[in-house]
């Protein structure tokens, strides 16, 4: 198989994350509460680190802005070695992983982890993996790990598999065909790679209106560097993935997200879809689709150069946290952008309430007009803080004690 050495590289980080897991499941004193009272109506998903061994947690929130703090201490739902934050995605209080060849959808609306049902799909090779995942009208969208090159059409073949949610029952399992160009080897103009060595990582997805937006980059047979500096966007019909189709650009970098970084695109009111490019010397573009449209618009670029907005991930990938406001807001690393006149409104960083802190997964939390996010101050504490697109103020709230580490995201039941 073609992309052996990624899986074994894949595998074997899941293995390790899995035993420091397993190592340290037994060792904590505090055990979860039997319920999640009525009242609570946020799950904030944290890790900790106590005596060098590391912990998952969800803590049940009532109000994300009161004074005061929480802990994991004593009142936390403790996760560590039932399943891997970093690789599920969150809907409420419903955990979707995957393992092997299986979707396993998990709920902690009792307090702890209880398994409601799983989707088994076939699936070449021994991992399925999440690469970019959507929810949608109850569905579960999302693109596997798995590809497949080709030698007829020349292209990458990659499956979106789509699940119902609430039965857990395969609604859809299609391939997105992305034809591999012509790509030279680095100062070497007149050579060129097979196209079969090309890999390629989805960097966003999202779905609207009948229609599906995947951003991606072809990457090295080293599954390393971008291969070429275009953005490529390829659009089909939904849920039939018919009519495929790959737009592109090639003056502003490469299409930015990592695999695993659910919101690094976004739509606004009027469907619009809008992703990020990155050139070579770290600096933004925020380019779009336009709703009924298969191309980029050739008349929408928004300079980002003046604003650092990279945030380095896991393997030195850039980070995003891209997330559609309203009214024409939207939340990029740490600053408020107006996109329709492409000016900035605030920098959260500016607050003097924190650093903002760039999460994996839906990390961001939307309810009306407030984002919710985390920041960290210069003295190492964790705080919730809310932005309010209406009044175009940042204030913090409530303080999660409790020797956390790191943040993967804030989520309403």
């Amino acid at each position: 198989m073609r992309f052996f050495n990624t899986y074994f590289k894949k595998s074997c980080l899941l293995a390790t994350v899995a035993l420091s897991f397993a190592a340290c499941k037994n060792s904590s004193d505090h055990p979860a509460p039997e319920e999640i009272t009525k009242d609570s109506k946020y799950g904030v998903t944290i890790q900790v680190e106590a005596a060098g061994e590391k912990h998952d947690y969800i803590l049940p929130v009532e109000d994300l802005m009161k004074e005061g703090s929480v802990s994991p201490v004593g009142f936390g739902i403790d996760v560590t070695g039932k399943i891997d934050q970093t690789y599920g995605v969150r809907e409420g209080s419903n955990i979707f992983i995957t393992d092997g060849n299986a979707v396993f959808k998990y709920s902690v609306a009792t307090g702890d982890i209880v398994e409601k049902g799983n989707a088994v799909v076939s699936n070449p090779g021994n991992y399925l993996g999440m690469m970019k995942s959507a929810f949608m009208d109850g569905r579960l969208n999302f693109i596997n790990w798995a590809a497949q090159y080709n030698e007829t059409t020349e292209a990458i073949d990659k499956r979106l598999f789509i699940i119902d949610t609430a039965t857990m029952i395969v609604k859809g399992e299609s391939a997105l065909n992305f034809k591999v160009p012509a790509i030279a080897k680095a100062g070497k103009p007149n050579e060129f790679y097979e196209k079969s060595t090309i890999q390629l990582s989805p960097t966003s997805l999202g779905i609207r209106n009948g229609k599906i937006y995947v951003g991606f980059l072809y990457l090295t047979p080293e599954w390393a560097t971008p291969a070429k500096q275009v953005a490529y966007v390829l659009t089909a019909d939904y849920p039939s993935l018919q009519n495929q189709k790959i737009a592109s650009n090639d003056q502003y970098g490469h299409t930015t997200g990592t695999w695993y970084q659910t919101k690094s695109s976004f739509f606004d009111e009027s469907g619009n879809y809008y992703f990020t490019t990155i050139r070579e010397d770290k600096f933004y573009t925020l380019l779009r689709v336009k709703a009924g449209t298969t191309e980029i618009d050739p008349d929408y670029a928004f300079d980002l150069s003046n604003y650092s907005l990279f945030s380095e991930g896991f393997m030195g990938q850039q980070s995003d946290q891209h997330t559609y406001l309203k009214d024409g807001k939207a939340l990029l690393g740490a600053y408020i952008f107006d996109i329709n006149k492409k000016v900035m409104v605030k920098n959260l960083n500016d607050s003097g309430l924190g650093k903002v802190q760039i999460v994996p997964s839906n990390g961001v939390l939307i309810e009306g007009s407030k984002a919710y996010v985390f920041v960290k101050t210069v003295d190492s504490q964790w705080y919730i803080a809310c932005y309010d697109t209406d009044k175009n103020e940042f204030k913090r709230g409530i303080q999660i004690k409790g020797g956390m580490t790191s943040a993967y995201g804030i989520v309403k039941y």
